[in-house]
């Protein structure tokens, strides 16, 4: 039986209802540039980081816009679709209470400035440390971001937990030597089928089932 100390937490489709918004600002500016792309070509994508998904749909080719300026245009267009929401899961603050006792981190494949635009200050202050795209050189499902969010709170990879909604989120804490928990969202990034195929320790419906688990590891 190993200790878990911590628990790293996916952040869109897990802590926060953005998936949706995310394709809608990819959608919303492919028609602005008057070639639209449909949301069912988008979805699939949405477990990628966007300079990922600025090369799987050729964005170069079909509008003719530098990956720098798009990034830009994106982020513009999306952070004016959730101005006003409250797109955080209604589970997420009593299960962060429930896990007072272990210290807590994000790690996303968003840019940090996404992360800052997304997440309320009342969710943000619950972690004790945050890991972004911006500050690695690799992406989940590589390990990297999921290292660095255990160097920042100071505990072993073996001692953390990780809970994500994508795939991406169990091939990383697998990589990284960590217990993976998926965490199913009718509008997460991966479907149940998926995430069950990736054979995570459990997939959860709702984070109240996270310090439970982790009883059980």
């Amino acid at each position: 039986m190993r200790k878990i100390r911590a628990v790293i937490f996916d952040l869109d489709g897990t802590l926060i209802d953005s998936i949706h918004w995310h394709a809608q600002s990819f959608h919303e500016l492919s028609k602005v540039f008057g070639k639209p792309i449909s949301m069912k070509k988008i979805m699939p994508l949405m477990r990628l980081p966007t300079e990922a998904i600025y090369r799987r749909l050729r964005i170069k080719k079909l509008f003719n816009i530098e990956i720098e300026k798009f990034l830009e245009l994106r982020r513009t267009k999306y952070y004016s679709i959730i101005h006003g929401k409250n797109l955080v899961f209604k589970d997420v603050f009593p299960a962060l209470k429930k896990l007072m006792g272990c210290r807590l981190a994000i790690a996303t494949n968003s840019s940090r400035q996404t992360l800052l635009a997304s997440t309320p200050y009342g969710l943000f202050e619950k972690f004790g440390a945050t890991v972004t795209y911006s500050d690695v050189l690799r992406a989940k499902p590589d390990p990297e971001m999921l290292f660095l969010a255990a160097k920042k709170l100071r505990v072993k990879p073996h001692e953390c937990v990780v809970a994500g909604d994508s795939i991406m989120d169990v091939l990383a804490a697998k990589g990284a030597g960590m217990v993976p928990i998926a965490v199913f969202r009718k509008t997460g990034a991966s479907t149940f089928a998926e995430l069950k195929k990736k054979k995570p320790f459990a997939v959860i419906k709702s984070l109240g089932e996270v310090p439970k688990i982790i009883l059980s590891i």
